[in-house]
């Protein structure tokens, strides 16, 4: 979703030199450490739905807040706003085509507390008679959000038995969950099926295959209370006071999105969803699932989810997912920021900040080991052409052994020997990709290779039959992306990639000035869009990538 650059300043944590935020997207999700400003981030967007004007109460050193914007000027909203029959006054020229001139400049305004935008100034020198124009231009621009409906869970929450109430309100709290679901059961003038199918059958989709209801009711207790109460094959009536709050967690973010907006009689992209710290009592696995359910929720019905989280698996998730971001608030040197994530090394500070650890791998699904950054590149590209439904970081996870750190690796749970460290003991489901380096084709593998390949078992250890996996990429590919990205004309012997002694990325004087090797994995980002389904039939690529597949869904019982 395009945005105008907004500024956060005098609110709370972020100072009067503040913190800005240039994009919004479908999920957009924050993280920081505790008390560095998630929540503030959080009233932010409510305000700029909401227009709630108590916003501005919360002064910072005597200063209300503000929320500035940075919007490029454009030529549609000009002929809008510009009179194109006056000319003269302190303006001098025609008064829009004065207004075009500006066009690309940058307009910085405010909002104010009746949600209102204010003129605040140009990057260039303005007569005097154009601020009115630009008043009135400012009262053509509308916040993306401006108008949507604010849906807000805390990370404070439960679901209890309720008394019954008239209202249908829901807390962001959970409090008026049950009496909502009751109503809607219970009362003629409501489509029980919303709850007993559609909220029950979404249920069952993220909390299988640890759980399997059968049926959502609800009762009065011995109190006279409305109590909800779910059944299973297994353990026949429970009531949902007696389940863990990960089932609880799950609900109320279902009840938010299928069952308000019916209640509400809205469309679901009419609602921005800010749900705070879902992951907290949440199995890693349901994470994923939960997490995943509302990534694809969020892409197919066109609403906006703001996410605050302290959870690594929401980083290994939405990191590779389009559409999506993580927007990381740090403090340095008594100034609260805001930084969108992009680069490896920025994620490896939100790391540090949740103070994640490497056995935290326990919890993938199952991992890929693979020499380096652009093996995953290549893999994760590769699985994606062949089967774009599973993702990296819910379905699987990739790791990086380093080369010749691998004769340092184990896969052997008996091995005892201090210097090797047993991967299969930090995650049971394990698939290994290994460069063959030999000269030939017949060259005989090290002690190394052989070894971890009769640890893990040859159908979970992938080693390339070329020298190396660049020896899969095919000679089209190659070629089209030295043409459209460096504009070189560069013909492959047909039989090169199948020539073990030869390093493809090493022949040619046009190839040898890329310096691939010096930053492999810049050059395969920009490699893998020229590689398609067409490029499979090399060496034995299609038949491990097959192999390769098939464990994942094994890993994930798909």
């Amino acid at each position: 979703m395009t945005i105008d650059k907004l500024t956060i300043r005098n609110y709370k944590c972020f100072d009067e030199t503040g913190t800005s935020i240039e994009a919004l997207k479908s999920i957009n999700v924050i993280i920081g450490k505790n008390n560095s400003g998630k929540s503030s981030v959080i009233d932010v967007f409510k305000f700029l739905t909401t227009n709630d004007s108590t916003f501005f109460k919360n002064r910072r050193n005597g200063k209300a807040p503000e929320i500035e914007f940075e919007h490029i000027v454009n030529d549609r909203l000009i002929k809008q706003s510009f009179d194109s029959s006056v000319s003269g006054g302190d303006i001098g020229m025609n008064h829009q085509q004065f207004g075009l001139s500006l066009v690309n400049s940058t307009l910085t305004y405010t909002i104010n507390e009746n949600g209102k935008n204010s003129f605040k100034g140009l990057n260039k020198n303005i007569p005097n008679g154009a601020r009115q124009y630009f008043e009135r231009y400012l009262s053509l621009i509308h916040f993306p959000l401006n108008g949507k409906i604010f849906s807000h869970l805390s990370a404070e929450r439960d679901i209890q038995p309720e008394s019954p109430r008239a209202d249908l309100a829901l807390n962001t709290n959970g409090v008026g969950a049950t009496n909502l679901i009751q109503t809607i059961i219970n009362r003629d003038n409501y489509d029980s099926n919303l709850i007993e199918k559609t909220l029950l059958n979404e249920l069952n989709k993220i909390i299988n295959p640890d759980i399997d209801f059968t049926r959502i009711l609800v009762q009065q207790n011995e109190n006279g209370n409305w109590e909800i109460y779910f059944e299973s094959a297994d353990d026949g009536r429970v009531p949902l006071s007696k389940m863990g709050s990960g089932v609880k967690t799950v609900l109320l973010v279902l009840i938010l999105l299928y069952v308000k907006p019916k209640i509400d009689s809205k469309n679901v992209g009419d609602y921005v969803f800010a749900l705070e710290e879902l992951e907290n009592n949440l199995h890693p696995s349901l994470q994923r699932r939960l997490y995943y359910f509302i990534y694809q929720f969020a892409k197919s019905n066109n609403c906006v989810f703001l996410l605050t989280t302290h959870s690594n698996i929401v980083i290994d998730l939405y990191n590779s997912l389009d559409e999506t971001q993580i927007l990381h608030i740090s403090k340095l040197e008594n100034r609260t920021t805001i930084k969108s994530t992009l680069k490896e090394t920025e994620l490896r500070t939100i790391l540090d900040d949740l103070d994640v650890r490497a056995s935290d791998i326990l919890q993938s699904n199952g991992i890929i080991w693979v020499e380096g950054p652009s093996d995953r590149t290549y893999i994760n590209n590769w699985i994606k052409l062949l089967d774009n439904s599973l993702v990296e970081g819910y379905h699987y996870s990739i790791m990086f052994y380093g080369g010749r750190l691998l004769s340092n690796l184990s896969f052997d749970y008996d091995l005892i020997n201090k210097e090797l460290i047993p991967l299969l003991k930090l995650n049971n489901n394990s698939f290994v990709v290994i460069d063959r380096d030999g000269k030939t084709i017949n060259a005989k593998l090290n002690d190394t290779k052989t070894r971890i390949q009769n640890e893990i078992g040859e159908n979970k250890a992938w080693i390339t039959k070329g020298r190396e996996i660049e020896n899969y990429l095919s000679n089209d590919a190659l070629q089209k992306w030295l043409k459209e990205d460096y504009n070189i004309d560069c013909t492959f012997d047909n039989e090169l990639n199948t020539k073990l002694e030869d390093n493809i990325f090493k022949i040619g004087k046009a190839i040898e000035k890329i310096q691939y090797n010096l930053n492999k994995n810049k050059y395969a980002n920009e490699i893998v869009k020229y590689i398609d389904k067409t490029n499979f039939e090399i060496l034995d690529l299609k038949q491990n990538l097959d192999n390769l597949i098939s464990t994942i869904k094994r890993w994930n019982k798909i």
